[in-house]
């Protein structure tokens, strides 16, 4: 029931690199922190540089009209937002509509031109220790997979400078699964 539900989600977002200039020895003689200059640096010229910066995350349709609930750090910063819907090949683009750094939670919407499958919002106050969950994602820009795993604990706080309560799980998240859902065995 979930899976139609979940999304790819690339970003592009410009991000400011400083460069070290580039070290320069006599031609004669090997310099062994060249090497690592290089490759961290691109042995540029100092100074600042704007590159784009891509990420990949997912989400999960919470509104046939195109609503997409994700996490605020898939799409915090992005100067562009691409959506990819479950087994299709276009790239729609998305739009912020309303983000809280608090939660780490983010709505994003995409036009199209058909009702879109959902995903049904499940009331966390049921959740018990132990609970079978599965986390829904699209890593490494797969389209939807699944791990399962257990709830580890609930309202577990001090996260971070996080305020809320959140559920833990031992549910693998790999690169590319922030923002989308994790699901109870009825799929909610």
């Amino acid at each position: 029931k979930v899976e139609p539900a979940v999304v790819n989600i690339s970003t592009t977002q410009i991000v400011e690199r400083r460069r070290v200039p580039q070290r320069r020895g006599a031609p004669q003689q090997q310099d062994p922190f060249q090497d690592f200059f290089d490759r961290f640096f691109d042995g540029q010229g100092a100074g600042p540089q704007q590159q784009p910066e891509r990420s990949l995350g997912s989400g999960v349709i919470v509104d046939k009209k195109g609503f997409i609930l994700t996490n605020n750090h898939v799409v915090d910063r992005a100067s562009k937002i691409q959506v990819k819907l479950n087994g299709e090949r276009t790239n729609y683009t998305a739009k912020v509509i309303g983000t809280d750094e608090e939660t780490d939670l983010a709505i994003i919407k995409i036009d199209v031109d058909h009702d879109l499958p959902t995903a049904k919002l499940g009331n966390s106050d049921g959740v018990k220790v132990g609970d079978w969950v599965l986390a829904f994602g699209s890593p490494f820009g797969l389209d939807a997979t699944v791990t399962a795993g257990i709830v580890s604990a609930k309202d577990r706080a001090n996260v971070g400078l996080q305020f809320q309560r959140f559920i833990q799980t031992d549910a693998a998240i790999n690169p590319g699964n922030s923002g989308g859902p994790l699901v109870n065995m009825a799929g909610e």
